[in-house]
């Protein structure tokens, strides 16, 4: 999966569970702008740690986030 696609679903859970960019940075420790960066797909090398961190904080599977699944 291409990192816009990331980013989109990244940006689609993050609006279903109401929470801003910044409510994801505060809790996984990054700064706003990693997450822009996620959600407009310009992180050329995706951290594992990070997308790990980034799907805990929106209840979803990481291999979801990363497009290998459908399953939420």
């Amino acid at each position: 999966m291409d990192n816009l696609k990331i980013g989109n679903r990244i940006k689609q859970r993050r609006s279903e569970l109401d929470m801003t960019q910044g409510d994801i940075a505060r809790q996984i420790g990054v700064a706003v702008s990693t997450i822009q960066r996620y959600e407009k797909g310009q992180i050329e090398k995706i951290k594992l740690p990070v997308i790990e961190a980034i799907a805990r904080v929106l209840q979803v599977e990481p291999s979801w986030l990363i497009g290998k699944t459908d399953i939420m």
